[in-house]
């Protein structure tokens, strides 16, 4: 008879099999252009590029991102890979678009955001029986 470890330890083994393919898969506009692997002060990061517009997928576990400190480090790689000014990015601290201004034109303009709702961890506990985190949420 199997216990319920496990059963949890399949569980997570196959969760894993599913998601971990997909870490760094291009998203809408960039399906089948080809991926760029970086690594810059400790992120590592695959890019990929369409037009005058970059997309960089954080493929490095950190805890509790910023994501201003991951777009920095995202635009300084897309402006070392091409040669253009990163003019705007937007996304979240695990993938980042960018609008990329080449060659004296202007970047393209920023997408809409849908309005939802943005969360940031600013405590959180782990122990072996679980834990917490406390979240500051807003609407963007």
């Amino acid at each position: 008879m199997i216990g319920p470890e496990t059963r949890m330890r399949h569980c997570w083994i196959f969760a894993l099999i599913l998601v971990l393919p997909a870490c760094d898969m291009a998203g809408p506009g960039f399906r089948g252009e080809e991926r760029v692997k970086r690594e810059f002060e400790g992120s590592r990061f695959t890019l990929r590029f369409s037009g005058d517009m970059a997309e960089a997928i954080r493929t490095s576990p950190e805890f509790l991102p910023r994501f201003e400190v991951i777009a920095r480090k995202a635009g300084l790689l897309a402006q070392a890979e091409t040669g253009c000014k990163v003019a705007w990015v937007q996304g979240d601290p695990s993938m980042q678009l960018m609008g990329l201004a080449c060659d004296g034109r202007k970047a393209p303009r920023q997408p809409r955001r849908k309005r939802g709702i943005e969360c940031y961890v600013f405590d959180a506990f782990a122990s072996a029986a679980g834990g917490s985190a406390l979240l500051d949420c807003y609407k963007g």
